[in-house]
């Protein structure tokens, strides 16, 4: 990779996150989280690739598997930052795919990084609705 390429810093993404919105925030971390699933998903085919590869080929694959486990690390801690950028706003982070527990023994849905369709205390009527919610 050149200089010029090279991601920047923890502390430069931290000083730039705070300029960000919310929505911008969240965006950042859907995207990370699935540069993270991609870089998994490599991984585990080029696990699979050294079963039928040359001393050097396994050489090679093992390489790039950990300069991507090293991206994911970093990828991870920059998740990490946007957490607290968030939390630092006075909202409360919730890991995408789960939900709050304190959501669940209310049976209510939780609203995922304050980014809810319905107002607050409102609830919606899902059996009603024939809108197509992502």
């Amino acid at each position: 990779m050149s200089a010029s390429s090279q991601p920047i810093s923890l502390t430069a993404f931290a000083e730039a996150i705070t300029e960000l919105s919310l929505e911008s925030l969240h965006a950042e971390a859907a995207k990370l989280h699935n540069d993270i699933n991609k870089l998994l998903e490599s991984n585990a085919a080029l696990e699979a690739e050294k079963a039928v590869e040359t001393e050097e080929g396994i050489k090679f694959l093992d390489e790039v598997i950990a300069e991507n486990e090293g991206v994911v690390k970093s990828k991870e801690e920059r998740i990490a930052l946007l957490k607290v950028e968030v939390e630092n706003r006075g909202q409360v982070w919730i890991e995408p795919g789960k939900k709050d527990e304190k959501d669940q023994d209310k049976g209510q849905t939780p609203i995922v990084n304050g980014s809810g369709h319905a107002g607050a205390g409102e609830q919606r009527d899902e059996s009603t609705d024939d809108g197509v919610y992502l």
